[in-house]
């Protein structure tokens, strides 16, 4: 009765058993790869982000140095050549029709004298707009100036005016203007996908709207300012470009923003990504898998009900377990991280390789390659980047082997080659094509890209007096050579 009794109770802790090590690992490991997915595609939407905050930086500071060139141009023929002013005018409108709006002329009291659109018939006071006053007040200072959007009185759009003074004998004229519609920028920002709840936008210091696009409809004010909110786009105290992330001070949401701030001309560029539309997929694949995993949970729950009832019938002694097990164990040949050879089976396998050359004759060929400073890249960049290097250089070696050849590691960043049928001089040829192309490798990981080094000796074996494992001492001893003169070389040679 009490063997009865212990019999169920090791069924119940092997069903216990089997849940706690399924259940456990699965959804620990789901929570973690979730995690570990989200970090993904959260840093892939930064580096998108910013590169698209980039590019219209790019845009913008070539619009503007565009720009600025043709007032200068215009402001000449201004000055110099009146007559032939509308007719400069006629041609670069014709020429850059989509970006320029208007050109014209305030005279020095601030009455428009010229506009490309209309000719002036009556009087149009624009002494109060900003573009005039700022240069107005300050008479001798030759800038460019960008304005506020601003509705034209001529034109009937909302256009950006570019300005500079006209001054003629050291003595303040008046003010040509080049304007740019805002529609430029906004139809540019709209062909780039930035999701159904992105933002492109082109804002001035001043915090008032230049240009917005979006898929959906954002009510922004092109002559009101944004919320005077601390963020770091505006400070200029702060670095110039960077992420945020936080509300949205255009629609009130939850949104990552990477900005480009332009000090010389008090623009910056902002691309504002929703985490509605660059996590969609990964919500989509969280429920997926959620779903999925309580799926196998009561699949394994069941499972463990039956593993109940078989273990009660069929339970075996441990020391059978433990036999089969260590049988198992005996049978393991592949290095689980990296799927070269294990040091057991590789040693056997040049025993087996070694015996064969005593008895058939020909040429056999040993190579002990290490990784320079593997140590280094542990440190710096941790054991998992460590295990990648490791892999990725066991891959490159074996796709630049034969099929006859035996790949193994010894332990750590040690590996060894065993070369049949390779005299000395064609073994150490095939360790200089390893060690190049291993050089010459970038290995890609999380934390950017890595260049690692390999040594390499190379030994050969003798036909009288030799061994397996004096072998590798000769080896291992030219590797020690390799080592000793620098690193990243092949050496089949003593060194004193």
């Amino acid at each position: 009765m009490h063997r009865h009794r212990v019999i169920k109770i090791k069924a119940g802790l092997a069903a216990v058993g089997f849940l706690f090590i399924t259940l456990i690992p699965m959804w620990g490991a789901l929570h973690v790869w979730l995690n570990q997915e989200r970090a993904l595609i959260e840093r892939a939407a930064s580096n998108d982000a910013m590169n698209l905050a980039i590019a219209f930086e790019v845009h913008v500071q070539s619009v503007v140095r565009f720009v600025d060139v043709l007032i200068q141009d215009l402001r000449e023929h201004v000055v110099q050549d009146q007559g032939g002013f509308q007719d400069v005018v006629k041609e670069e409108l014709e020429r850059y029709r989509d970006m320029v709006a208007q050109v014209s002329v305030i005279s020095k009291n601030g009455n428009l004298a010229y506009s490309s659109l209309n000719s002036v018939t009556g009087v149009i006071d624009l002494s109060g707009r900003e573009h005039f006053r700022v240069h107005s007040e300050n008479p001798l200072d030759d800038k460019l100036f960008i304005s506020k959007p601003v509705f034209g009185r001529v034109s009937g759009i909302w256009s950006i005016q570019f300005t500079r003074p006209l001054i003629v004998h050291g003595k303040f004229s008046g003010v040509i203007v080049v304007s740019v519609p805002t529609a430029f920028f906004s139809d540019f920002y709209s062909k780039i996908n930035v999701g159904n709840n992105g933002l492109i936008a082109l804002v001035g210091l001043d915090r008032v709207p230049r240009a917005v696009a979006s898929k959906k409809y954002v009510d922004i004010r092109m002559d009101e300012s944004l919320p005077d909110r601390d963020l770091p786009y505006f400070d200029i105290s702060k670095p110039a470009e960077g992420l945020y992330r936080g509300v949205s001070f255009f629609d009130g949401s939850e949104s990552l923003t990477a900005y480009r701030r332009q000090e010389n001309s008090g623009l910056i560029a902002m691309v504002k990504l929703s985490p509605s539309d660059y996590l969609a997929s990964y919500y989509k694949q969280e429920n997926i898998l959620y779903g999925s995993a309580l799926v196998v949970s009561l699949f394994l729950l069941a499972f463990s009900c039956l593993i109940y009832f078989v273990a009660l019938q069929h339970l075996r002694s441990t020391k059978e377990l433990k036999h089969a097990y260590g049988l198992l164990q005996e049978r393991v040949n592949i290095d689980s991280l990296t799927g070269a050879l294990s040091r057991g089976c590789f040693l056997e396998k040049l025993d087996k390789e070694f015996g064969e050359f005593l008895i058939a004759g020909g040429k056999l060929s040993f190579i002990l390659l290490d990784i320079d400073y593997f140590k280094k890249v542990n440190d710096i960049y941790g054991h998992p980047i460590g295990d990648l290097v490791l892999k990725q250089v066991v891959s490159l070696c074996c796709s630049g082997l034969r099929d006859s050849d035996s790949f193994g590691r010894l332990g750590g960043e040690e590996f060894g080659i065993i070369l049949a049928q390779t005299d000395g001089d064609s073994a150490t040829a095939v360790a200089e094509k390893l060690r190049m192309a291993i050089e010459s490798f970038c290995i890609l990981t999380s934390r950017g890209p890595i260049r690692v080094t390999v040594s390499l000796g190379v030994a050969f074996a003798l036909s009288v007096g030799d061994s397996a494992s004096k072998l590798i001492s000769r080896a291992d001893d030219a590797l020690y050579c390799a080592k000793r003169a620098g690193r990243n070389r092949v050496s089949c040679t003593f060194c004193s």
